[in-house]
């Protein structure tokens, strides 16, 4: 019989704030693509290009909805597998969003000196890179708590006898 572990029912919860982060980020992206991409007076974000600021948002999206997945799943049957699976896709996400948090924090400041007039679509824009750093800010946080979580799960000792009560095998707060 797999060894199962007490994994915490908020994880589920935060996997599912995972997976609308990331339809949330994906939405963004694509606003942010129809709208520096199709003005032709817009071709930087500040000192960042326009092409790494969608590029981030591109290539971060599926590693947020799999780390996402990967902890609802883990935390449905929490078996060593699918919680290494877990840390493993957190740690991808983790690192995506560092990296992006740091090039839209670049861009955001960049960008906002580089407004002259008050342009409709350089306020948008700037507000989309705002709304983008975020969003990826928050998706650090919430794999930071699910890494500590799914750590404390599998440092859990295996209980000694073979029948055991809820208290137990509970993990505590």
């Amino acid at each position: 019989m797999a060894r199962r572990y007490p994994l915490r029912m908020e994880a589920r919860a935060l996997g599912a704030v995972q997976i609308i982060l990331t339809m949330f980020h994906y939405a963004l992206g694509f606003l942010c693509a129809s709208l520096f991409l199709g003005e032709e007076d817009i071709k930087s974000t500040g000192h960042i290009p326009v092409l790494l600021t969608l590029g981030y948002i591109v290539w971060s999206s599926p590693f947020f909805l799999l780390s996402g997945s990967m902890a609802v799943s883990a935390q449905k049957k929490p078996t060593r597998y699918k919680l290494t699976s877990a840390i493993v896709m957190s740690i991808f996400s983790a690192c995506f969003s560092a990296c992006g948090s740091i090039i839209l924090c670049i861009a955001c400041f960049s960008y906002a000196a580089k407004m002259e007039d008050y342009v409709w679509s350089q306020l948008a824009g700037g507000m989309l890179l705002q709304y983008l750093l975020f969003s990826s800010v928050t998706e650090l946080i919430v794999v930071s708590i699910i890494l500590s979580w799914i750590v404390r799960a599998l440092r859990h000792p295996e209980p000694k006898t073979e029948s055991y009560t809820l208290s137990e095998s509970s993990v505590p707060s």
